[in-house]
């Protein structure tokens, strides 16, 4: 999946559950923290890419990248549930220290989670339980997986752009 499909796939899905939780309850965020938590959520799509010096991140982090893609590869241990863990244990270290607050862990975290869900509908999937097991896992069925850059991966990040818009304008609509 590109970056871009990463990103919109993962703010139309978190989008969705906002407008669904906000649409029976109050409003969980400020609208500021919610721009936050969007934004946490963005980049928690990208970061498992930081294997790939060719990524939108990894073009940001070039030297990280290039020695993470040098030790793992591509696809590798950022594409497990180890790296979720081990990032989740990281955050949360600095959110016990007040660095950072739990929402903005919670959308980093589900932002790398929906990459891998995304990344598992190719036909590369991932590793989810390396370095248990460096069998790769798929969600859909092999001839339903999809390509790269092909064109249902330019639709899915279509679609997911436009629920990002329509649920995220709705949710925003009612702070003002």
């Amino acid at each position: 999946m590109l970056g871009k499909t990463h990103l919109a796939f993962g703010l139309g899905l978190t989008s969705c559950g906002i407008y669904l939780l906000e649409t029976f309850h109050q409003p969980l965020l400020s609208p500021q923290n919610l721009a936050l938590f969007y934004s946490a959520v963005g980049i928690g799509t990208l970061l498992p890419d930081i294997d790939e010096p060719q990524s939108i991140i990894g073009k940001k982090t070039m030297g990280i990248s290039n020695f993470i893609k040098f030790i793992f590869g591509h696809r590798g241990f950022t594409h497990s549930l180890c790296f979720v863990l081990f990032l989740g244990i990281l955050l949360f270290i600095l959110h016990s220290l007040g660095i950072l607050p739990i929402f903005l862990i919670i959308g980093l975290i589900l932002g790398c989670l929906l990459h891998l869900v995304g990344d598992m509908m190719t036909p590369s999937g991932v590793p989810l339980l390396m370095p248990f097991n460096l069998k790769n896992y798929h969600i859909l069925p092999k001839p339903l997986c999809f390509k790269t850059g092909g064109i249902f991966d330019y639709l899915i990040g279509l679609i997911g752009a436009f629920v990002f818009i329509y649920c995220s304008s709705d949710v925003l609509q009612d702070y003002f």
